[in-house]
């Protein structure tokens, strides 16, 4: 149950990306993209009657590659790490800030929850000791059914997490003071939660609907990012049912456990 005291929920994303122009025209950049998926979780949790009916969102954009971050931490309940065609493992300025950041958030952050998804789920990773690269097996696209494990189940509520997917770089192993949460053949560690619960990461794409994964394969297919078999199939399975809004409304009971 989400504590019913609080009357906001107020996240911090920070934003490492842009997406495509088809999908910043047609959806918004990732603060609008993000905002509707967490709305939408909480939407869930109040259908659900898990919180008061009077809870509203808070979620406001901070641009890392631009040196943006939150001024006051107190001012927020979570930071959300969103993703990036950037590579974690890069040694570049605005990466190694924020790798440097998560770890001395997660020392003197206090209460503050972390949330990352795809490459934010690799920072993490990589903030924590674990190798981030390319994966051998390529690129994981599209609809996804990701197997979750015992401690999966419980905490995303299910035995499978169907979620899209946009990757080929991969986290290597599970963090010490990490447990994992779901795998997929193609990629071993797809969620992971920190043992004292204040940081749980996704490697896949809640915040991506069908319409969104379609226009992002349609546009990679055609400048020769993913080849004409690989856009094919995942097109195939695109408009399965997906259980974003589940993970949304879990994610936000996990900022508030």
């Amino acid at each position: 149950m989400v504590p019913q005291s609080r009357s906001v929920i107020r996240v911090a994303l920070l934003v490492c990306g842009t997406p495509i122009p088809p999908v910043a025209e047609a959806f918004g950049g990732y603060p609008v993209i993000f905002r509707q998926l967490l709305q939408q979780g909480l939407d869930e949790l109040k259908s659900q009657d898990r919180i008061n009916q009077d809870v509203e969102l808070i979620l406001e954009g901070f641009d890392v590659r631009e040196d943006s971050y939150p001024e006051d931490l107190h001012d927020w309940d979570a930071i959300m790490i969103s993703g990036s065609a950037s590579n974690a493992y890069d040694d570049i300025s605005w990466i190694n800030k924020l790798v440097e950041y998560v770890q001395k958030l997660h020392k003197e952050g206090e209460g503050l929850k972390m949330v990352g998804i795809c490459f934010g789920h690799q920072i993490i990773g990589r903030a924590f000791g674990a190798k981030v690269s390319k994966s051998p097996d390529g690129w994981e696209l599209g609809w996804t059914s990701t197997d979750l494990t015992k401690e999966g189940q419980a905490f995303w509520k299910g035995t499978v997490m169907r979620i899209q997917e946009l990757h080929q770089d991969f986290v290597h192993s599970i963090p010490d003071g990490f447990t994992l949460l779901a795998t997929s053949p193609h990629t071993t560690n797809q969620s992971m939660v920190s043992n004292d619960h204040r940081i749980v990461s996704i490697q896949g794409h809640p915040e991506f609907t069908g319409p969104i994964m379609k226009e992002f394969i349609k546009f990679r297919t055609a400048n020769g990012t993913f080849s004409k078999e690989l856009s094919e199939a995942s097109m195939k399975v695109i408009d399965n049912p997906l259980d974003s809004v589940k993970v949304a409304a879990q994610i936000l009971q996990f900022i508030f456990a």
